[in-house]
């Protein structure tokens, strides 16, 4: 039998097109010149379809064959092989098989090999070099031919490189595409290994295996008992500076300029992987477009990705992988609500349910994906790729063969979506700090009642929109409508409904109990979620909803047992607001969070530096002024504190100066309190913030006093008074006489410029 040869993935690469990967490549260089004394590791690599376990593989022999000359021998013999081209019966593999080791170890040995496979003509080109056992391997792979018998032919040609090292050369196998041995005809899971088992177990020949299904190659190695003999080694997309370098040469060749901002945008929007960058070179030149700003780039990658390179790659990818249409549409729509809409699945049951159809007809799908690499299993939990360009082509998919829109609508949708958010990573920092300090005010809900437009956005923002803090404070203190918090007995972020269950994540999910009484009955779940976006949408509250729901139908919830919390920091338009109240989902925004924060002694949520630095001083600029009038009853000293607290927090002041302040200011008014004595029976406030400090102001209308040199001004013995003001604070200055007392409290928001040291000051 003759066949022509066809190099596959050989002929398509290019090593000066190959970028990063230089510690996977030298410990698997490391791997493979330790062969040379005897020792032979295994390595499997693994990753999603198309990331660049091929051209690792490649670039690793392209490196092995560039050693110099003069190395002494033996030499490393790459020898690389892919399965994804093979013919499905295991006799047409091992004469494949046969030919291409023949063949590559020729051109190895500087010979110049037939133009055509064949078996007698490599053979023989072998013998004249010394390799005559190629001759018996030939011979008994006639006889298995002969009778039918591929598991033997299989094992006679994959034991033949083994007998071909010596003192010139050993062999160094380089398998990619493992995963293909499964679909061998008659032939069981696993045949593979089983025969390269007693070559693995000797530790004398560097093997490395490459596949996009980790799931069935380590399942085989596990079964062969040679799971501990792998080392493995996980391949995603290149490092940033790397994909970044890896648009030098295909501009080059290609003649194409770009903007050097816009090439790091374009790594970033293609996920750093270089098959994409590949393909979008190759789009911009096939289009002859001039890329100048972020809108062309965009809009060439949504044309690509609708009608392009990258659609047609991912349709013949999907076309390859599931044949049947109907089963091919439902796993699109299924990958679509996993990977695009990041839907919580992590097991196989939940999956069924997503997909709705049998487990049998399930399987078959995933089974599918999990070929070709779009997910990952440990045959218990399931992991899907997170792919951008992938996730688009879904988006696509979906839009335009379930919603029917046309290629031109879906592309301005790619758009507008990929315009309106910032690419730069790290934007998911805020929201965990935001989730962090909700989580920590959760732990402290205590059965106490809360005002209730705190989790009403509509009518906070209806009643308080235009009012001033002061104005909200006080109103929320006198607000009848109130909401009792449960006692909180845990807070986690992300929830599992049942050990090997289906997974509904939160950003928080919290337990708790109605009245802290610890029974069934009584409990309560919170799921929140934390949205930092610069719009609050319908999508992000009806999927929040669907994920709520699903929640309730699988724990079995009770009505009323499930309270349903969104945070945001946005804004939020009236329909989003009216959606939410249909569903019964709290709405709390960032500015009711301050407030809930502040019942709990807790600092406001960060959002930024620009936003917490304090206001710069401007020439002719009067310093904020709050001004407040409390009534001397007990407890309304907690009024001014939390005033106190808003303004130092204005400030960006830390937690430990803010709670200072907030303790000199209550001790101030309790003093006044105590001992004005006057008729009105009120105390007057004033807060003064300016570029350099904060002034606070207690002032009464009473008989004025006397400091006491002992300290001992107050008489109910309340302890510290003035004396501990003075250690909370850089400046106090107390002004007193027939008409009632001032207390002037400074503290510096910088440090203070030759003022001199703070000093305290009485008359009497």
């Amino acid at each position: 039998m003759r066949l022509l040869w066809s190099q596959g993935a050989e002929a398509s690469f290019r090593p000066g097109e190959f970028f990063g990967r230089e510690e996977e490549l030298r410990s698997l260089l490391r791997v493979c010149l330790e062969g040379k004394s005897g020792i032979g590791a295994s390595v499997l690599i693994y990753g999603p379809p198309n990331v660049g376990k091929s051209s690792l593989l490649l670039k690793l022999k392209s490196e092995l064959k560039s050693l110099p000359q003069s190395t002494a021998p033996p030499c490393p013999f790459p020898f690389y092989y892919s399965f994804s081209n093979i013919l499905s019966h295991p006799l047409a593999l091992s004469q494949h098989f046969l030919q291409e080791y023949l063949w590559q170890l020729l051109v190895f040995l500087g010979e110049s090999p037939p133009a055509a496979f064949d078996l007698d003509a490599l053979c023989d080109a072998l013998a004249a070099r010394g390799h005559v056992e190629c001759r018996d391997y030939l011979s008994a792979h006639l006889r298995y031919s002969e009778k039918g018998d591929g598991l033997s032919a299989l094992a006679n040609a994959f034991s033949f490189p083994f007998a071909t090292g010596g003192e010139l050369l050993y062999p160094v196998f380089l398998f990619d595409d493992f995963q293909y041995t499964i679909k061998l005809q008659n032939i069981p899971e696993g045949a593979i290994f089983s025969i390269l088992r007693p070559y693995i177990k000797s530790g004398h020949f560097p093997m490395i295996v490459s596949g996009s299904s980790p799931g069935h190659v380590t399942s085989s190695l596990k079964r062969e008992g040679l799971y501990g003999s792998f080392q493995l080694l996980e391949v995603g997309g290149l490092s940033p500076d790397a994909s970044v370098a890896a648009w030098g040469p295909l501009f080059e060749r290609r003649k194409i300029r770009i903007p050097e901002h816009l090439a790091v945008r374009a790594a970033v929007r293609l996920g750093h992987i270089p098959v994409y960058q590949r393909m979008l070179a190759e789009e911009i030149s096939f289009r002859n477009v001039q890329i100048e700003d972020e809108v062309g780039l965009e809009n060439l990658f949504a044309l690509s990705v609708t009608e392009g390179k990258l659609n047609r790659y991912w349709r013949e990818f999907f076309e390859n992988a599931i044949p049947d249409r109907v089963a091919r549409a439902r796993a699109v729509k299924f990958l679509k609500r996993v990977i695009c809409d990041r839907f919580p699945i992590d097991t196989f049951e939940g999956a069924f349910s997503l997909m709705g159809t049998s487990p049998e007809e399930g399987s078959e799908i995933l089974s599918a994906l999990e070929f070709k690499g779009l997910l990952k299993s440990d045959f218990e939990h399931i992991e899907f790729v997170r792919d951008p360009v992938l996730a688009d082509f879904l988006f696509w998919a979906f839009e335009r063969g379930v919603l029917g829109k046309n290629t031109s609508q879906v592309a301005a949708s790619i758009v507008q979506a990929k315009i309106s958010h910032d690419l730069q990573e790290g934007s998911g920092g805020e929201q965990d700090a935001s989730a962090e300090i909700a989580k920590e005010m959760m732990r402290r809900w205590d059965c106490r009642d809360v005002p209730a437009l705190l989790f009403d956005f509509g009518k906070f923002h209806d009643k308080y929109g235009d009012k001033g803090l002061l104005e909200v404070v006080i109103g929320l203190e006198g607000d009848p409508r109130k909401v009792r918090l449960p006692k909180i007995s845990s807070v986690s972020k992300g929830h599992r409904t049942i050990r090997g269950g289906s997974r509904f994540d939160f950003d928080l999910v919290a337990y708790g109990f109605h009245d802290g009484d610890f029974s069934e009955e009584n409990l309560v779940i919170w799921a929140v979620d934390v949205n930092t976006e610069k719009k609050l949408v319908q999508v992000a509250v009806e999927h929040f909803e669907n994920r709520c729901r699903l929640l309730s139908l699988d724990k079995g919830l009770k009505p009323g047992q499930l309270r349903k919390w969104i945070l945001f920091d946005g804004a939020a338009d009236a329909a989003v607001v009216g959606l939410a109240d249909r569903y019964g989902i709290h709405l709390t925004h960032r500015t009711q969070m301050r407030l809930f924060l502040n019942l709990f002694g807790m600092q406001e949520l960060e959002k930024g530096a620009e936003e917490r630095r304090p206001p710069e001083a401007r020439a002719g600029e009067q310093p904020l002024e709050f001004e407040l009038v409390l009534p001397m009853k007990a407890d309304t000293e907690v009024v001014a504190a939390r005033v106190a607290e808003e303004v130092a927090a204005y400030a960006s002041l830390d937690k430990d100066t803010v709670d200072r302040i907030k303790m000199a200011i209550i001790e101030a008014c309790i003093n006044a309190f105590e001992h004005s004595g006057a008729e009105t029976g009120k105390v007057r406030l004033r807060y003064v913030l300016s570029p350099e400090r904060i002034e606070l102001f207690v002032q009464d209308e009473g008989k004025g006093f006397r400091t006491s040199a002992k300290g001992d001004e107050s008489k109910q013995n309340r302890g510290w008074g003035l004396k501990l003001i003075s250690e909370l604070v850089d400046e106090v200055h107390i002004e007193t006489g027939e008409r009632g007392t001032t207390v002037r409290m400074v503290k510096y928001l910088r440090p203070a410029s030759d003022e001199g040291s703070p000093t305290t000051n009485g008359e009497g």
